[in-house]
């Protein structure tokens, strides 16, 4: 039998913005492919005070040792990792997964595990983290990775190459726009879509003078004008259509000379869910040049890169009419792709 898990949220009641696309997306695809759920009731802890916290640490345990034994040896289970409600003990049942003869496969969506490779200045709470994570990970049968520079980086880690697969890019499951698509032609504005916090997105506040932007997403706390303008947030199955202008951008951190600080620096081995969602919907991507989706890009032509944003107006100058139809063309076959799961697919067959 094959199996997937999924959490469950008994506090949220499963609303609408209670779980994310990326994830939901997953969990669609190995239906499709016959995965039964074994469903998790879990409660949010984000208001949980500290003791509490520790408490449900231990109180988790019974819940996946309860649901889980109904894999047994030879089977195929299929987790999103990390886990929405983690405990440190986790390690411990994946090992029993492991001795009972259950394949274990994890889709790896983040790990602290990367952050503390890349920065030693972490927090104690984050390194057992990390530690933790790295125990949980030994026992997985497959573990799919995002990319080959994520790879590498789980590699120096210490887990072994044998095991790790390449997703290439994640999958955007949506029907296709039709009518309703906005028309694609060069000399309209980029398109940035995501949370636009300052915080995050602090290159958002010192954007090229000489591009126009149109913005999709919660939070822009800046001026708007004729050259930059904010369409606010819209749900993941409406955002496709909405989204109007030539090219995506994918970029993030506190700069737009380069993508740097915690959020730029973690491009160079992630893969931005926003990169799949402007290709599904049909549009071309501008990429920072050292981001690890970068290589996707260029080998698939359906989009260009660049190490600053002040080299937008200039790169975008240089392309023609034909070369714009061209990338448009490409992103379409990649658009089908994703709109199909074809990655994950792909993944699980290896």
């Amino acid at each position: 039998m094959k199996y997937f898990v999924t959490e469950r949220s008994f506090d949220e009641i499963d609303s609408a913005t209670a779980r994310a696309k990326a994830r939901d997306d997953a969990e669609s695809i190995v239906k499709e492919l016959g995965y039964m759920p074994i469903t998790l009731d879990v409660p949010d802890r984000s208001s949980y005070g500290k003791l509490r916290k520790i408490w449900w640490q231990f109180r988790i345990v019974p819940v996946w040792i309860k649901n889980l034994k109904v894999a047994s040896k030879g089977d195929d289970l299929f987790i999103q990792f990390p886990f929405r409600e983690h405990s440190i003990f986790l390690p411990l049942i994946f090992r029993k997964l492991n001795k009972r003869g259950v394949k274990t496969t994890l889709l790896v969506h983040d790990l602290e595990l990367f952050r503390c490779l890349k920065d030693s200045r972490r927090s104690i709470y984050d390194k057992v983290k990390c530690f933790f994570e790295t125990k949980t990970l030994k026992y997985a049968s497959r573990i799919i990775l995002h990319n080959d520079k994520m790879i590498q980086t789980a590699k120096e880690a210490g887990l072994s190459e044998l095991r790790l697969v390449n997703l290439r890019i994640f999958d955007y499951l949506m029907e296709p726009i039709g009518e309703d698509a906005p028309s694609r032609s060069l000399g309209k504005p980029v398109i940035i879509a995501g949370n636009l916090s300052k915080l995050k997105c602090g290159y958002l506040y010192e954007l090229p003078s000489d591009v126009s932007f149109n913005l999709y997403g919660p939070r822009y706390e800046g001026q708007t004008n004729d050259r930059i303008r904010s369409f606010g947030a819209f749900p993941p199955e409406v955002l496709p259509s909405k989204l109007e202008g030539s090219f995506g951008l994918v970029w993030d951190g506190p700069s737009a000379k380069t993508c740097d600080g915690v959020f730029g620096k973690y491009l160079r081995i992630n893969n931005p869910h926003k990169t799949s969602l402007y290709l599904a919907s049909g549009i071309p991507v501008i990429i920072w040049k050292e981001a690890a989706l970068a290589d996707f890009i260029l080998e698939n032509d359906c989009g260009i890169a660049v190490s600053s944003l002040d080299e937008i107006s200039s790169r975008l100058k240089m392309l023609t009419d034909e070369d714009y139809k061209r990338m448009s063309e490409n992103t379409h076959k990649i658009s089908s792709r994703l709109r199909d799961g074809y990655y994950l697919k792909n993944a699980l067959k290896n």
